[in-house]
């Protein structure tokens, strides 16, 4: 064993880490769950390459705590190495609209052999299962520990079948390449699987996540600052993929009624808040195959893929639902909305977005004249 790069392997894991976390704290938006998930992620690897460093420095040497200091350090490393890939599955399946009773749902085999395992940790203290450490103070791994390296690539495969799933539904690349992760992870792991007395595994986790930081930070150049949801850019890119694809999808653009009176009358604070309360109904009202932008100012599109034959009916209808709660509340306005739908079988990106940017005025005339404006 050679301390000296061991040494050298984590520190530069924690080197490379630590810089992502500082130029990462004012671009990542703190606000969503998957985000804040990552930078769980980037700490608990970091203290993964700590760890991995500090049993290796401890072994073979006896004095007092070293035997306990040293279960507690691979206990760490045993059970981040089971969280690791299941933290990065879920990553993945939040950043395909996923949420947490969703992940609950869908993904029970992993949590249950992950919960197996993690029992198995706390049972290794008192029957050596997965590694014990001698009276001498020195590391052996027992036959169940490499039980672990299959579960990570069970939980390795899980992210892969889901962005693969992702992709066939959407007809769309997915912004997070899995592969992007699991190329370096699997390496490193499986060369330290093969050779005991190498220490890859944290700082090939840690160029993982470097990877996964970089398509965030490509997909950051497709969001909507102040909606939280993809933008016009995103919208071209999305549609010419289907267009491409020969695929059939539906759309509807939606404006928001008299904006201009509630920023003349409330300020542009209050205006940016109706934008995002409009969002949050969209976003309540989506289901799966439901594309959400912000198209421009107050205008928003929502396209789904492989529509009913009522096109966008029965999501304006939900939508309907969600803006008749928020105007029953105590804001000092209401909200108004008119939309165009149309559907999407064949001909050019310009011919959709001009039926339903049509069909949006003639609903917003018509609420002008109910109004008396017109």
């Amino acid at each position: 064993m050679n301390l000296q790069s061991v040494f050298t392997a984590n520190g530069a894991g924690i080197f490379i880490l630590l810089i992502m976390h500082y130029t990462s704290r004012s671009k990542i938006l703190r606000t969503r769950t998957e985000d804040r998930l990552f930078s769980i992620m980037m700490l608990g690897v970091m203290l993964g390459c700590l760890m991995e460093a500090f049993s290796y420095a401890l072994d073979g040497h006896v004095f007092t705590g070293a035997r306990a200091m040293n279960y507690a350090a691979n206990t760490y490393l045993f059970t981040a190495n089971l969280l690791l890939p299941f933290c990065v599955l879920m990553y993945v399946d939040l950043n395909f609209g996923g949420s947490m009773e969703r992940i609950k749902k869908n993904y029970r085999p992993q949590i249950a052999v992950g919960v197996a395992l993690l029992i198995v940790n706390v049972i290794n203290f008192f029957v050596p299962l997965t590694f014990y450490i001698t009276d001498m103070n020195v590391y052996e791994r027992r036959p169940i520990g490499y039980v672990y390296y299959a579960v990570i690539l069970y939980y390795c495969i899980s992210s892969l079948l889901v962005t693969r799933r992702y992709e066939k539904e959407n007809g769309a690349k997915a912004f997070v390449s899995i592969r992007m992760f699991l190329i370096p992870i699997l390496i490193g792991a499986g060369l330290q699987f093969m050779f005991y007395g190498l220490s890859l595994a944290w700082l090939a986790a840690a160029i993982g996540l470097t990877g996964l930081y970089m398509m965030q930070m490509k997909e950051m150049a497709y969001i909507d600052p102040l909606a939280g949801i993809y933008n016009r850019q995103y919208l071209n890119r999305i549609m010419s993929s289907w267009i491409g694809g020969n695929r059939r999808f539906a759309g509807v653009m939606i404006d928001v009624d008299y904006f201009k009176s509630i920023n003349d009358r409330f300020g542009h604070s209050e205006g940016d808040q109706a934008l995002k309360d409009v969002t949050d109904m969209l976003k309540a009202a989506r289901k799966e195959n439901e594309w959400i932008f912000r198209f421009a100012g107050d205008e928003f599109i929502v396209l789904k893929l492989n529509p009913p034959e009522d096109g966008m009916t029965s999501y304006m209808n939900r939508v309907e639902e969600e803006l008749d709660r928020f105007n029953s509340g105590d804001r000092p306005y209401r909200i108004g909305l008119s939309y165009g739908m149309a559907i999407y079988d064949s001909g050019d990106m310009d011919s959709f977005m001009k039926e339903m940017d049509s069909r949006m005025y003639e609903m917003k005339a018509e609420h002008h004249r109910e109004a008396g404006l017109i």
